[in-house]
């Protein structure tokens, strides 16, 4: 990337951090797709191709590209969001004075039903992990893990930071950091925390063998916090074993957790708030489930697993 389209694009990623405070996740987001874009504007054009030259069949070429690549529609439409929230900041900025995304459509996205486990699914996976994991230490840790998504309906990125100290245990919630760094305070339910106690007395004798302890609530067999794709691995190997044929990654705890609530009679716009969505529009999604479910869900969810927590 030439050295104007660089500190343009550094100029825009200091404004998303430190102007708009988007969280790092995002950031790293927006960096990653720009630069994928600019990149093969310069590809296309020759290196000194700046992005301020850049017209509306530079992006439509993009486009293209992207769909050859089989690269979904939702992820391009992701792409494309990105490059115009890029020229916008441009144009406010006066660095350009046209904006090449204004004629540019976004790609038609069909809204799936999300994939969701049901309660005997998730106690198949935990029983997986029971008879497969040999470490015990990593057997507690990940039946916390696999608990805490089902109940919570964390992001995984709100899972991997999470502390120590943001685990009320007394209460029965979690304070949790989501996009945009804006806090919420999530119930976790008996369930959840029976295995949090287990597991933070496990991870106590962990920590013993190091000198120093940043916090973070899932750490690495070398006492560090846990990363993202270690979460994905975990939650890959044991739905592989468990023998459930369904696409299970760690988003699908998260629709998981939605669609029980929604079964259990919460309105939509708790839901909302507790998943962390900007809008509800993201959150009706989730209203594939009938009323015939909603009905027989009200007599048979195992309401203890929610504790006491009000919806």
């Amino acid at each position: 990337m030439n050295e104007t389209n660089l500190s343009l694009l550094r100029g825009f990623l200091n404004y998303l951090n430190y102007d708009r405070g988007l969280s790092e996740n995002t950031v790293d987001s927006y960096r990653f797709d720009l630069s994928q874009f600019i990149e093969f504007v310069e590809s296309e054009n020759g290196e000194e191709k700046k992005v301020s030259d850049i017209l509306p069949s530079d992006i439509e070429r993009y486009i293209y590209f992207c769909s050859k690549k089989e690269i979904s529609p939702l992820t391009i439409a992701r792409y494309i969001s990105a490059i115009r929230t890029f020229f916008k900041y441009l144009i406010s900025n006066e660095y350009i004075t046209m904006d090449p995304t204004e004629v540019i459509e976004r790609p038609k996205i069909s809204r799936e039903v999300p994939i969701f486990l049901s309660e005997e699914e998730v106690e198949r996976i935990k029983d997986t992990i029971r008879e497969f994991e040999k470490n015990n230490a990593k057997k507690v840790r990940d039946l916390a893990i696999i608990e805490l998504l089902f109940s919570s309906g964390l992001r995984v990125s709100e899972l991997v930071n999470l502390k120590v100290g943001d685990i009320n245990m007394s209460n029965e919630y979690v304070v949790v950091k989501g996009k945009g760094n804006k806090q919420r305070a999530i119930p976790i339910g008996k369930i959840a925390k029976k295995y949090l106690e287990e597991y933070l007395l496990v991870r106590g004798k962990t920590m013993k063998k190091f000198t120093k302890d940043d916090g973070y609530l899932f750490i690495s067999k070398l006492g560090k916090k846990i990363s993202r794709v270690s979460i994905w691995k975990i939650v890959k190997k044991y739905a592989r074993l468990s023998g459930i044929e369904k696409n299970i990654t760690v988003h699908t705890f998260r629709h998981s957790f939605a669609t029980e609530l929604l079964k259990g009679g919460a309105d939509l716009r708790s839901v909302q708030e507790l998943l962390g969505h900007k809008s509800i529009l993201a959150t009706q999604i989730y209203t594939h489930i009938t009323d015939e479910a909603k009905f027989k869900a009200v007599f048979n969810i195992d309401f203890e697993k929610f504790g006491n927590q009000k919806i």
